[in-house]
């Protein structure tokens, strides 16, 4: 399915603005409500809209260790990401993972409740998946800009209007 400018919007806002009535996003796209709701549904059964979700400020909450580990591998055989995809999938404290190029393998974002229990984590993941020839770990001091969505007219070389 081929997306149109007004599709294009549609994803813009609700990747950036989140939560919307769908009267305001017919408002922000120049649609009327129903023509809005229709693009909407389809836009989500066809799959263009992955899911829904809050950010939580869990600094308020708690103050969690965040880190990123890069990780090297000793041999790049589909087994060994399998396991190491395993592993890290069953890890609720990794956020986020990437299977990467360049020095390092495999990018991993952790949020622990201390160093221990990150100390933990790695520990565990060098004896269950012993191809793990090297984690450098950052430690996040300060998140300077925060992920608010994908820049689609950019990406897609549109101008949204």
């Amino acid at each position: 399915m081929q997306l149109d400018r007004l599709d294009l919007k549609i994803l813009h806002f609700i990747q950036t603005r989140g939560r919307l009535a769908n009267k305001e996003l017919a408002e922000l796209v120049n649609l009327s409500p129903s023509a809005c709701h229709q693009r909407f549904q389809r836009l989500q059964s066809d799959g263009w809209i992955k899911s829904f979700s809050a950010e939580v400020d869990i600094e308020r909450l708690c103050a969690p260790v965040q880190a990123i580990a890069t990780l090297a591998l000793s041999n790049h055989s589909p087994e060994t990401f399998n396991v190491l995809e395993g592993l890290v999938e069953s890890m609720p404290e990794a956020l986020e993972a990437y299977t990467v190029s360049g020095s390092f393998d495999f990018i991993i974002r952790f949020a622990c409740p201390n160093m221990s229990r990150y100390m933990a984590l790695t520990s565990s993941l060098i004896k269950d998946c012993p191809a793990i020839s090297n984690i450098s770990t950052h430690v996040i001091l300060k998140q300077n800009k925060r992920f608010s969505g994908f820049p689609i007219n950019h990406l897609v070389g549109q101008q949204m209007k």
